[in-house]
């Protein structure tokens, strides 16, 4: 049996298994696969069909939305004048109304699989929204200042509704409900100015140099 046993070891070649090459010389991935992927996280529930599109809507309402949410709590805090209290009531309910769909836009930009900006920089580089002036502002400069603020957000936000209604409706249908907000708050600023029967409003107090003072005639009205 020893004399078998050697026979069998000197005829037979060992089996070498090949050893896997240094990690130096594997080939490197390409970048997109060096990060973590899997069939799960490509499984969009709502894709939209012009990617691009619904970025840029979403991406630039998200940022004009931002400046809106600074720009109400600066005023909140420094309005003055004998609106002083309904105002600033006011802007905190619009502060909280546009913190709502910030928050709505940047996670649907994560749903349809891209990320969000909301950084400092970026929204003052791209926003088309002004800085509210600094110190304590006039009650009907506030007004003034807002009704002409949400036009131009209002704006920008139907541009996206148009370039992604065919498309990407999920997107769209989120910026009609933005587009409704922000056109409830431009109302509610511009109804403090609203004429009436009996207040013509015609801007002696918003600074309009040559706006003449309302002619006053007959008796006070009387509310019953």
């Amino acid at each position: 049996m020893r004399l078998l046993a050697a026979i069998l070891l000197a005829t037979t070649p060992l089996a070498i298994t090949p050893l896997a090459a240094p990690a130096a010389a594997q080939p490197a991935a390409p970048i997109r696969d060096r990060f973590p992927h899997n069939d799960v996280s490509r499984q969009l529930a709502s894709p939209t069909g012009d990617l691009p599109a619904s970025i840029k809507a979403l991406q630039t309402t998200l940022t004009e939305l931002q400046q809106l949410a600074l720009q109400t709590k600066q005023a909140h805090w420094n309005v003055s004048g004998t609106l002083f209290y309904p105002l600033h009531e006011l802007l905190q309910d619009h502060y909280t109304g546009i913190s709502k769909y910030a928050d709505e836009c940047a996670e649907r930009l994560l749903a349809i699989g891209v990320s969000s900006d909301g950084r400092a920089s970026t929204i003052v580089r791209t926003s088309a929204i002004p800085e509210y002036p600094g110190g304590f502002t006039d009650d009907a400069a506030v007004i003034k200042w807002f009704a002409a603020t949400y036009l131009t957000a209002d704006r920008v936000t139907q541009a996206g509704i148009q370039a992604t209604n065919k498309t990407d409706p999920t997107t769209s249908n989120l910026l009609q409900e933005i587009d409704n907000v922000l056109s409830k708050y431009q109302w509610q600023m511009r109804a403090h100015l609203q004429e009436t029967a009996t207040d013509a409003n015609r801007g002696v107090d918003i600074g309009a140099p040559n706006a003449p003072a309302p002619a006053v005639s007959g008796p006070a009205p009387t509310f019953k």
